[in-house]
C-alpha cells in the first residue's frame, strides 16, 4: 500500500466528526496520508437498496470518483460500505484500487503503532462486538489494538450483538432493546466498565447510555488518539447526554443553529438527540 490513500468514512458518520479526525490523525502518525471522502456524494448505494437503479447510480459514481483520485487503496470505515464495495459496487463500475478496512490497516502496523501510544489511559473497557460483519473479523483486531494502550484493561465478552452494526437493528426494535439490556449488564458485571464501540453507528446509538445508565461509551479510535496525545471532543455524545432540549440548544450555540436552520434542527435533529436508549 502506498503512503497516500482515500479514507472512505461513509455517508452516515458525520455526527461523529471527532472519530473521523482521530482516524486520520492515527493514520498520519503511521505515515499514511489519508484523503477523506464521505457524505451523500460518496454513498455506497445501500440507502437505496429498494430502488436498484438509484442504488447502482450512486455506487457507480462513488467508484468512478475513487478511480479518478488515482489512489491505489481505499480504506473503509463503515461495514455496510465495505461489504457493499466487495459485492454490489464493483459490479456497477470496475474499481482500479484495492480496499482494506481501517482495522486491518492499523492491526498490520501495530508494531509501529505501539511506541506512539505513550500516554496512560486508566480505563476498564468492554468491547462492543457484532456478529454480522463477515468480511472482516474486526473484534479481535480492535481488541489487540486496545491492549497496546497503557492503562487500558480490555474485556472481550462471549456476547456479540446481531447484525453488522447497531443501526442494522433499527427495523427490529425488540432486538435493539435486547442489545441495550445485555450491553448494560455486561458493563456492570465487569466493574462498571466503559463500553468501547468499533463502528460510528453503534457510537451514535449507544452513547445515550451514559445519561440513562451511567455507562460511558467511547470509540476505540478515541482511546488510541488519547494515548497518542490527541484529544478529541465527542460533541454528539455531549449533546445526547445534555438532558433537556434547552440544554442541548445551549451546548450547540446560536451560530451553529443558525447555519442549519431552527426549523430543520427542531424537526430533524433535536428529536434524535432527545431519544433515550430503550431497554
Amino acid at each position: 500500500m502506498s503512503g497516500r490513500v482515500v479514507f472512505w468514512y461513509g455517508c452516515n458518520a458525520l455526527r461523529h466528526g471527532d472519530i473521523i479526525h482521530g482516524a486520520i490523525a492515527v493514520l498520519k502518525a503511521l505515515g499514511i496520508e489519508a484523503d477523506p471522502a464521505g457524505g451523500p456524494g460518496y454513498c455506497c448505494g445501500t440507502s437505496k437498496d429498494g430502488n436498484l437503479g438509484a442504488a447502482a447510480g450512486m455506487a457507480r459514481r462513488t467508484v468512478e470518483k475513487f478511480n479518478a483520485s488515482g489512489r491505489g487503496t481505499v480504506v473503509t470505515w463503515c461495514p455496510s460500505c465495505h461489504r457493499h464495495m466487495a459485492t454490489f459496487m464493483q459490479g456497477t463500475s470496475t474499481p482500479h484500487f484495492g480496499v482494506s478496512h481501517i482495522t486491518q490497516i492499523l492491526h498490520a502496523r501495530r508494531a509501529q503503532l505501539a511506541p506512539l501510544l505513550t500516554r496512560r489511559v486508566e480505563r476498564r473497557v468492554v468491547l462492543h462486538s457484532h456478529l454480522g460483519f463477515h468480511e472482516v473479523d474486526v473484534a479481535p483486531l480492535v481488541a489487540d489494538l486496545l491492549r497496546l494502550v497503557p492503562g487500558v484493561e480490555v474485556t472481550v465478552a462471549d456476547y456479540a450483538a446481531p447484525g453488522h452494526m447497531c443501526s442494522a437493528l433499527a427495523g427490529t426494535p425488540a432486538a435493539l432493546k435486547d442489545v441495550m439490556r445485555t450491553t448494560v449488564d455486561l458493563c456492570a458485571q465487569h466493574g462498571n466498565a466503559s463500553l468501547v464501540t468499533i463502528f460510528h453507528a453503534c457510537q451514535r446509538i449507544l452513547c445515550g447510555l451514559e445519561s440513562s445508565d451511567g455507562v460511558k461509551v467511547i470509540n476505540y479510535i478515541t482511546l488510541l488518539a488519547q494515548s497518542m496525545g490527541v484529544e478529541l471532543e465527542d460533541e454528539y455524545s455531549q449533546w445526547k447526554n445534555a438532558g433537556s432540549g434547552q440544554a442541548i440548544v445551549d451546548r450547540i450555540g446560536p451560530e451553529r443553529l443558525a447555519r442549519v436552520g431552527p426549523e430543520f434542527f427542531s424537526k430533524q435533529i433535536l428529536p434524535e438527540l432527545l431519544r433515550r436508549p430503550e431497554k
